[in-house]
């Protein structure tokens, strides 16, 4: 748990440091860019395309040769109550956030929601909640910084093999990622940490599959693409959490959440 929790940290840590020195530089290519850049809140492109080709090459080479395998291989009912698993273990973090954000009643349904699919769903195997029309919050504490008052995301990142994010939303994920029960649970076996940690990676590619190749087929930039995507969709999230004067007045092109969509 420590060495995963560093890891993170150390991620996020790096990248800011390249944001810092980033603007101590000042290169006749990044001023010929400097409009572009701040239109798309994005002064780090040629680093944050670099950490994206990267990704890419990662992402060809395993993440998703494994993605369409497991596909293949698992049953869909069985990759669902796979999905479920991961879901209430995200519990803690939706509860935690809710309260912190001063959602009261929200906090009250992930309760009701974890105490019935660890229950009756077997221990999480299966989303009774859901049957039984119990709502399904899902606070983070990147919304919780956005409801303490950090609107501005910062600019746009590109994180190594998490993909994209921002200074706010970067130091929200670190933060979640500390409370993972089953982290907590096999602190003493980083290996099994990390090879779960890897197995939710896979499950989440695996439901992007269809999604991501649209998205490459039909964009003429895919990273561009992937930027506007991830900051429309989080914009809308956040949205949900701050008083209307605070909220975003652009209209979203891509309406829908990326870590739930659907095969």
């Amino acid at each position: 748990m420590l060495k995963k929790t560093m890891f993170l940290w150390g991620t996020i840590f790096m990248m800011g440091m390249c944001i810092f020195l980033s603007g101590c530089s000042c290169t006749k290519e990044m001023s010929e860019k400097q409009d572009i850049a701040s239109v798309e809140n994005d002064p780090l492109e040629p680093l944050n395309r670099g950490v994206f080709a990267f990704n890419q090459a990662a992402d060809k080479a395993v993440l998703k040769p494994v993605a369409k395998g497991y596909r293949w291989l698992v049953p869909e009912f069985i990759r669902k109550s796979v999905i479920n698993v991961f879901t209430t273990l995200k519990q803690p973090a939706y509860f935690l956030n809710a309260l912190l954000q001063g959602q009261i009643k929200d906090a009250g349904y992930v309760l009701e929601r974890t105490g019935v699919n660890l229950t009756f769903g077997c221990l999480g195997l299966f989303d009774v909640a859901t049957e039984l029309d119990i709502p399904e919050p899902d606070y983070d504490f990147g919304q919780t910084l956005a409801k303490w008052g950090w609107h501005d995301e910062g600019p746009f990142l590109m994180l190594p093999l998490i993909g994209p994010s921002n200074p706010r939303d970067a130091i929200g994920y670190g933060a979640d990622a500390l409370t993972n029960p089953l982290d907590w649970r096999l602190r003493h076996e980083p290996i099994l940490v990390y090879s779960i940690t890897a197995a939710e990676g896979f499950v989440k590619r695996e439901r992007a599959l269809e999604l991501l190749d649209n998205l490459e087929k039909s964009s003429t930039d895919y990273y561009a693409a992937m930027r506007t995507m991830y900051r429309q969709n989080r914009q809308k999230k956040i949205d949900k959490v701050l008083p209307n004067e605070a909220q975003s007045v652009k209209e979203y092109e891509f309406d829908f959440e990326i870590d739930e969509e659907d095969e």
